[in-house]
């Protein structure tokens, strides 16, 4: 009987899963089918956000139609997941149900705003496509001697270099315009990205980047954690201070998805902003049948949330549903990954292995800075400006 495999989620993890899937079953000649469930029609690269928001990209270059997957042999459905019945193997969406033998987990986070008091009621960000348009063209108006305020409300949250990359850049931009800006980064830990629970990309890293908020002028307060968004002042409250801005570029705050925190087993009990993983195989500890490969489980794993993260989760994840059903196929490791952002008008890369801590039981990154070079931005944006194209054709 042929097996069902459906993937939860049409981002970077659920798109890396169901290839690598469809590619094994061709390969072994396994009697299986993949089915990827998102709640719209495009797959989204959401590095590409940044661009739009900075005027360097329009919204075609960020996405591909979703049912351009099935080019690979993955079955789509367009349907928004509203629960999981994991006891009966069935995924419930708002227009059907799926059954499966085996499901990837690869739903991200949303956004919770609502988790600090005035965070809802002003400023902008880059984390949806909607949300770069809206960035773009408030930068747009910024005007002479304004205050930006760059706020990052907690840790962990998604992409953990962005608040590094986009300060830097929020001056250069406004520079080259021809109008003068103070920056202010907002970062409620004590160091630029410096290892802490859940996260970190280690001292040389750090450094580099602190050196980089200095060449730019951007004002970096650490140990800033968030208390409230005074609108009426147009103030941030945090524990460090009060900070004015004419313009604030918010951070979202991750919280775990709706149709996860309806799903019994999927809530992580010690902290319900993520969900549970097992970290050696990427199940999920109640359910043998289901993998977690989303950004909603990396902390749990011990790992911050980044893209490149979750696409070692889902090769971890689909290496092992392709052992069980080969019964000899090796399980994949947790694999090292790099990284690349921007530094203002150049790029970086760092590198990061992954080792797991058995005292700790869980992973524990150690991550190297590589360099930084002129290319190293067109070297971000045609890996993703790539990665897109590849589907839309």
């Amino acid at each position: 009987m042929t097996k069902k495999i459906v993937i939860a989620g049409g981002g970077i993890g659920g798109y890396i899963s169901a290839k690598r899937l469809t590619e094994q079953i061709k390969k072994k000649n396994i009697d299986a089918e993949v089915l990827v469930v998102n709640k719209d029609g495009f797959h989204y690269m959401p590095p590409l956000f940044f661009d739009v928001a900075f005027n360097y990209g329009e919204p075609e270059d960020t996405r591909a139609p979703i049912v351009n997957m099935e080019k690979y042999g993955i079955k789509t459905a367009i349907d928004e997941i509203q629960k999981i019945d994991a006891a009966n193997r069935t995924v419930i969406g708002t227009k059907g149900k799926y059954q499966y033998d085996y499901l990837v987990v690869s739903l991200g986070t949303d956004m919770g705003w609502n988790a600090y008091p005035g965070l809802d009621k002003d400023g902008v960000h880059n984390f949806t496509l909607e949300g770069a348009l809206e960035m773009r063209k408030a930068l747009s108006q910024v005007k002479d001697n304004s205050n930006i305020v760059l706020l990052v409300p907690e840790f962990p949250y998604r992409c953990g270099i962005y608040p590094y990359e986009a300060a830097p850049m929020l001056s250069l931009y406004i520079k080259q315009r021809g109008k003068k800006v103070k920056v202010t980064l907002l970062d409620p830990i004590p160091a630029p990205i410096m290892p802490v629970p859940n996260g970190g990309l280690g001292p040389e890293i750090s450094r580099f980047i602190k050196e980089t908020l200095d060449e730019y002028g951007v004002e970096y307060v650490p140990n800033a954690k968030l208390r409230e968004v005074d609108v009426q002042k147009k103030a941030v409250v945090t524990s460090a201070g009060e900070f004015k801005y004419d313009l604030l570029v918010k951070v979202p705050p991750p919280r775990l998805p709706k149709a996860l925190e309806n799903s019994e087993g999927f809530v992580f009990k010690p902290d319900p902003r993520w969900s549970p993983a097992m970290p050696r195989t990427m199940r999920h500890p109640q359910y043998d049948d289901v993998y977690m490969a989303g950004e909603h489980s990396l902390p749990t794993i011990g790992i911050g949330l980044a893209g490149v993260f979750v696409e070692s989760m889902a090769i971890t994840a689909t290496g092992n549903i392709i052992a069980d059903l080969t019964g000899f196929a090796p399980a994949q490791p947790y694999s090292p990954v790099t990284c690349v952002g921007y530094a203002g008008e150049k790029g970086w890369m760092g590198t990061c292995e992954v080792p797991f801590d058995e005292q700790k039981g869980m992973y524990v990154p150690k991550c190297y800075f590589v360099g930084k070079y002129t290319v190293g931005r067109l070297l971000k944006q045609s890996f993703y400006g790539g990665w897109i194209d590849s589907l839309k054709f």
